[in-house]
């Protein structure tokens, strides 16, 4: 009999792994069930490390895409609500959608999951087999539809939560175009003058023998280098960018860079009231779809995204655990700001704690839009005169010598 690798959650929000020898996956759902346990992952004990937790080889250069788009998902979510409404049985939903569906990567999925479907397994479950299309924030939100007899409620809060995601991820990165951009344009420019424009000028210095100034002769040196080791400066690159790849994967790393990010200068700011909105939407979208609050707490917290943010939800966890309300371990953990700890504590007592959570995310996208709109306003001048005053650098630095060789011949 295979083994099945497993991670679950208890009644009490506690986390739990391990593997279970079973006939088939259905039988081991029974016993773990059973066992008053909430499956979060379950797959044969062979597949376990999915490919996202792999390290990968210091050389890294996988071009496969496959990933689906993420309106494609949206979609999805949205049709198979309206036609659950409609009351067409979840099999024929599924057939229906897969019949429309042109996307050679989602379709395949959507087959797998409706053969799950089809076989007797909950819709929840056959999406969590694929958590590349499907996080585990869907796949609760799914199984506690279908459990309550909601699924089409489910389906539609999770594609309403999934477009606000995307609307903000939008946001940010048409905001990063402008300054990407520009720092590619000024990449090129410093790499064309080095290349073509300096050389000329070392060519006319040559023929003086006048001796060149330290800044003249280190540009004409580097001018030299890109000429005779291109070469090894694209092999110098190639090894950073893969050495820094590498270190990213390091769990220290991650949490060396998530504590730093909040201490940076502008950044700082917008990044924590990204966070904050992400997980105020996220920790009211399972509030309000059905989910115990210690559940909730803990696929808030994997899917926080700052490791920051997971330490103090996690302290939010124990402290729920023993009694307390959520916004007094929240208070304490000094991430969050006496405002959303308010707002969050009059959610509780009012019993509309996931309508507040809405509102502090409206908020602070709110805020986060205009952050961002700031931070650009600095950024691009910022990158223009970043640009003019290394180039005009450059060009004053390889004049110099011109300069000196006017005076004495006067």
């Amino acid at each position: 009999m295979p083994n099945y690798y497993y991670e679950s959650l208890d009644k009490s929000g506690n986390s739990s792994s391990g593997e279970i020898v079973c006939n088939n996956e259905d039988e081991a759902k029974s016993k773990l069930q059973q066992q008053g346990l909430y499956i979060t992952k379950l797959s044969l004990a062979g597949e376990a490390v999915s490919t996202d937790s792999k390290t990968g080889s210091f050389l890294d250069f996988s071009f496969s895409r496959k990933k689906v788009k993420y309106d494609k998902i949206v979609d999805f979510l949205r049709q198979l609500a309206t036609l659950v409404e409609a009351k067409l049985p979840l099999a024929r939903a599924l057939t229906a959608l897969i019949e429309q569906e042109e996307d050679e990567v989602f379709k395949p999925v959507l087959e797998q999951i409706r053969e799950r479907v089809q076989g007797g397994s909950m819709l929840a479950d056959a999406m969590s087999e694929h958590p590349a299309c499907f996080s585990r924030l869907a796949a609760n939100m799914v199984r506690a539809g279908e459990t309550g007899g909601v699924l089409e409620q489910s389906l539609e809060r999770l594609a309403d939560f999934s477009e606000d995601e995307q609307d903000m991820r939008s946001t940010i990165k048409s905001a990063m175009i402008y300054p990407v951009v520009l720092s590619i344009v000024m990449g090129l420019a410093i790499i064309l003058l080095m290349a073509f424009a300096v050389p000329k000028f070392k060519n006319i210095y040559e023929g003086t023998g006048a001796e060149l100034p330290g800044i003249t002769q280190i540009l004409i040196n580097i001018a030299d280098s890109l000429h005779s080791y291109w070469w090894l400066y694209i092999i110098i690159i190639v090894l950073v960018i893969s050495g820094l790849k590498f270190w990213m994967k390091n769990p220290k790393t991650t949490i060396f860079l998530d504590k730093l990010k909040f201490k940076l200068p502008i950044l700082g700011n917008l990044i924590k009231k990204i966070s904050i909105s992400r997980f105020s939407r996220t920790f009211g979208t399972l509030v309000d779809g059905g989910i115990p609050i210690l559940q909730a707490i803990s696929i808030a917290k994997d899917t926080a995204g700052n490791v920051v943010i997971e330490e103090a939800l996690q302290n939010v966890a124990d402290n729920v655990k023993e009694g307390e309300r959520i916004a007094k371990p929240l208070r304490e953990s000094g991430v969050f700001p006496p405002v959303v700890i308010h707002m969050i504590s009059v959610g509780e007592e009012s019993g509309r704690l996931g309508p507040m959570l809405y509102r502090i995310s409206e908020n602070y996208d709110k805020q986060t839009r205009a952050a961002i709109k700031a931070a650009m306003t600095i950024l691009e001048p910022l990158i223009i005169v970043m640009l003019a005053v290394i180039v005009t650098g450059i060009i004053l630095a390889m004049l110099m010598p011109m300069l000196n060789i006017d005076m004495m011949l006067r």
